[in-house]
């Protein structure tokens, strides 16, 4: 249950309606169907629907999606299985089921999604795949730095541009903060 309900089309002031107009194509842009971020009255769900509540950040919110998405070097099967990751330790409802359709488009089986959805590694991961699980489950779940283990793996599987990605996606989730600030635990 959201603590910001759904804002149909129908209700929006002028400078919400803008900003719903912009963030509806860019939506459709990046995510087609992959995934629900609209319900029955064509109101944005999930983390997209509160920040109809502050237009201003609609634009910078897309933004941001669109520039991480956009980092090189970090290949898709362990991109998902970081936001994943990232997104079982936060308990965030709406990233875990959208990256768990988008997860399902690349190279994870639905019973390695279903594992990283629970915080859990599972068996038959490539390596990218393991070191990003293991730097989201680390930085989500300790505080201070990634440990030089860690980052000495992360760096040699990945690369340098691959390792940045993976900590955009780790540390910058606009979804996940979205997601496990505004939804209730009801």
């Amino acid at each position: 249950m959201s603590r910001y309900p759904p804002i149909p089309p129908s209700q929006l002031n002028p400078e919400q309606h803008a900003a719903y107009d912009d963030a509806s194509q860019t939506a459709q842009n990046i995510f087609g169907d992959k995934f629900i971020y609209k319900n029955n009255d064509d109101a944005f769900i999930g983390p997209f629907g509160p920040l109809l509540y502050t237009p201003n950040m609609v634009d910078p919110f897309f933004k941001m999606v669109v520039e991480v998405g956009k980092c090189p070097g970090l290949p898709a099967a362990a991109k998902e299985t970081a936001i994943l990751a990232t997104g079982s330790t936060f308990q965030a409802g709406y990233e875990l089921y959208a990256h768990g359709k988008v997860a399902a488009s690349t190279s994870l089986t639905e019973e390695q999604i279903a594992s990283i959805k629970d915080g859990k590694k599972p068996d038959g991961l490539d390596k990218a795949c393991q070191v990003a699980f293991d730097v989201a489950i680390e930085l989500s779940r300790k505080q201070g730095p990634l440990s030089d283990e860690t980052f000495a793996r992360a760096e040699k599987t990945l690369g340098k541009e691959g390792t940045a990605a993976l900590f955009h996606y780790v540390t910058s989730s606009p979804q996940r903060l979205l997601s496990s600030t505004f939804m209730s635990q009801e």
